[in-house]
């Protein structure tokens, strides 16, 4: 049995659990309708935090690139891999495959992480 991410629960798979919690209820001790007002309501809520979330996020990743953009045509230092230290003009930025953005300095990609000083 796989386990579902409550975070990965749409509107529509929560009204389909809802009516289904109502159709298989016993009629004799039917729930009281205030508790699906409330689970619907908790849903909604959910929701606007999500897009919120996503929101915050998309701003602050945006923030981000804005203050990364300075570093335009500025002389860095930065680690490489290897361990040595290049020294070169920041010519662009591009994102990696996670997103994250990345100093082209002399051709080559280097993680911000990687930025030890600004001259």
């Amino acid at each position: 049995m796989s386990s579902v991410d409550p975070t990965q629960l749409s509107s529509t798979a929560f009204l389909q659990l809802m009516v289904a919690q109502m159709q298989y209820q016993d009629p004799l001790q039917p729930q009281d309708n205030s508790q699906f007002l409330a689970q619907l309501a908790q849903m909604s809520e959910l929701e606007t935090l999500t897009e919120l979330t996503q929101t915050m996020s998309s701003l602050q990743q945006l923030t981000q690139l804005s203050d990364e953009r300075q570093l335009l045509g500025t002389t860095v230092s930065v680690t490489a891999s290897d361990g040595s230290t290049v020294t070169g003009t920041v010519s662009s930025i591009r994102m990696d495959q996670n997103g994250d953005p990345q100093l082209i300095v002399n051709g080559q990609g280097y993680p911000l992480s990687a930025l030890t000083e600004m001259e």
